[in-house]
């Protein structure tokens, strides 16, 4: 291959991933609609690209689960059915607590910190009797849960677990739009963060594993 279609590659694997990031932040958001068909044509037009980096967009973020191709109707965006819902947080009570432990001594202090600041800052807000957004509460959901993602040390179960992130993070925000039992499940995520602050290992395992449950348990009899 020349060089001027190396280039040309990285501009169009730059411009892909662009791509895709404001298409998922558009499904994340609730711009796109579950079951809202994809139009490669109004996209590029709406992002000021062509085809090409749309259609690599389109892919990318199949794979991720949040787009679904339908026969003879190119792609929709995927709906959140309970099932699904099932699987992602049965995957997740597994995987999750493996990929704590082996993030746990990587994850720099101060991020921790952060993080923990905003639990705090939730529970003192609860103890008030305010109503918090769940917006708010999903996005800190998945700043914690992100960590542990970003800092794991086990490459493949780091990748499998990218690869569901965007399903995870749409599965928290599911679970805080029923809100129940609030007080009790930011106590866990700031023991979470208290554990992840100690080095303590073994806890965060257990504490995942108890916390995935409690909330895929609460949120399922919420809806059924």
């Amino acid at each position: 291959m020349t060089e001027q279609g190396l280039l040309q590659g990285r501009k169009s694997r730059k411009a892909a991933g662009w791509v895709a990031d404001e298409i998922r932040r558009m499904i994340l958001e609730n711009i796109l609609q579950p079951g809202e068909m994809i139009n490669e044509c109004r996209i590029g037009e709406k992002l000021g690209v062509s085809r090409t980096p749309v259609r690599e967009a389109i892919g990318q973020l199949a794979q991720e689960g949040l787009l679904k191709r339908i026969p003879g109707r190119a792609h929709i965006v995927a709906e959140m059915s309970l099932e699904d819902i099932r699987e992602i947080n049965d995957l997740r009570v597994v995987l999750e607590p493996l990929a704590g432990r082996e993030a746990i001594a990587w994850i720099p202090e101060e991020k921790v910190r952060a993080v923990l600041r905003d639990w705090e800052s939730f529970r003192d807000l609860f103890e008030r009797g305010e109503v918090i957004p769940s917006k708010d509460l999903s996005e800190a959901d998945s700043r914690l849960h992100g960590l542990i993602i970003d800092y794991c040390r086990n490459n493949r179960l780091k990748n499998f677990l990218s690869i569901l992130r965007y399903q995870i993070y749409r599965c928290l925000v599911a679970s805080w739009e029923v809100q129940v039992f609030v007080g009790d499940t930011i106590a866990q995520h700031i023991e979470i963060l208290k554990l992840l602050e100690k080095k303590d290992a073994e806890g965060l395992e257990a504490a995942l594993r108890c916390h995935i449950l409690f909330n895929n348990k609460v949120y399922l009899q919420r809806v059924l």
